[in-house]
């Protein structure tokens, strides 16, 4: 039997976030009453309008979720909590700026559910591969839900403010998630838990956002390929690997309906790409865009791209949850479009 059923209630925390928007809209369509928690009214505001006729959800304010008790009341008449509220930039300073938020928001919503509501079913939070890879291991390799990245927080400890912003920002999530499985083996709480540890997340935009500068980081460093930011001389442009921001939303909705995903961590990711993947298909897609860089469409070049990239193993979260991963086409041309129609670019 799933641990919950159709109707029930789902707390979205950060629901206003690039990955979170596009998660409670899943919610919704699967059937599920869903509440968000948001930094101000005029974000949930936007949120209920996006979703206006699309099922039922509400929202309530948090505004900082480090604060002690502050998903206390968020967390009542539930029956599940997707946690999903974390920084994800590359600019602090100290490295504490992203530690805090993220190991108090997570165990902040874990004490609040212990202590308010004893009835939820499951808890998933979303992690990243940032927990699970290690920058000291070089390809060819494939990393899997069995590792732990080893190398980031022994880096902050040891150079704190000059530490790399890319560890800095790793260490916070490995530390979120170490807390997060601490937590459940100590505490032994009514629920279960599982992770989604996505790499990068790509796909349209639907949250709200004033401007390109103002974009999530993923989509951002995409962007910069479409605006002129870059040029030829910034490929291959690596970029790791991948993964459609619906793929991530719906692998976040089965992880709550799968009975067999409690207790488990899940790399929902797609393979290695690069700038110049996204510079082949946005020539094919704007051919008279000169602000675009040529790319390399050589199969010898995704060759070279392929061979020079760790992987991240994402087949478990295919095959237990059940998704059917977008190709790098689809979500760029998705991507392109979305910021085509929202900014003037």
């Amino acid at each position: 039997m799933s641990p919950i059923q159709k109707g029930a209630t789902v707390l979205v925390t950060g629901a206003s976030g690039f990955i979170s928007s596009h998660t409670v809209e899943a919610l919704l369509e699967h059937g599920y009453k869903t509440v968000g928690t948001v930094r101000s009214t005029a974000k949930g505001d936007y949120l209920k309008d996006l979703f206006k006729g699309k099922g039922d959800f509400s929202y309530v304010i948090v505004e900082d979720i480090g604060q002690d008790n502050a998903f206390d009341e968020a967390v009542k008449n539930v029956d599940a909590v997707l946690h999903m509220a974390s920084p994800f930039h590359f600019e602090a300073d100290d490295p504490q700026e992203l530690f805090v938020p993220a190991v108090n928001g997570t165990l902040g919503v874990l004490k609040s559910i212990k202590k308010n509501n004893p009835d939820v079913k499951r808890v998933v939070i979303t992690s990243s591969v940032a927990a699970i890879i290690s920058s000291n291991i070089k390809p060819p390799h494939t990393f899997t839900e069995k590792d732990w990245n080893e190398v980031s927080i022994p880096a902050c400890e040891k150079d704190g403010k000059k530490a790399s912003n890319s560890d800095k920002y790793r260490a916070s999530k490995t530390l979120a998630e170490q807390a997060f499985w601490k937590f459940q083996k100590e505490e032994k709480p009514s629920w279960d838990g599982a992770t989604i540890n996505p790499p990068m997340v790509l796909g349209p935009v639907i949250h709200q956002c004033e401007s390109v500068d103002k974009l999530n980081t993923s989509v951002k460093m995409f962007s910069d390929w479409m605006v002129g930011n870059k040029t030829k001389d910034d490929l291959p442009g690596g970029g790791g690997n991948w993964v459609d921001v619906r793929d991530c939303a719906l692998a976040h909705v089965r992880a709550l309906e799968v009975k067999e995903a409690g207790g488990e961590r899940f790399i929902c990711g797609n393979g290695p790409f690069s700038g110049n993947d996204y510079c082949v298909i946005l020539n094919k897609l704007y051919p008279d865009d000169k602000k675009i860089p040529q790319g390399d469409a050589s199969e010898g070049a995704r060759e070279k791209i392929n061979s020079e990239s760790t992987i991240h193993d994402g087949s478990k979260c295919a095959k237990v949850l059940d998704i059917k991963y977008h190709s790098l086409e689809t979500t760029v041309e998705d991507m392109a479009k979305s910021l085509k129609s929202r900014f003037d670019i």
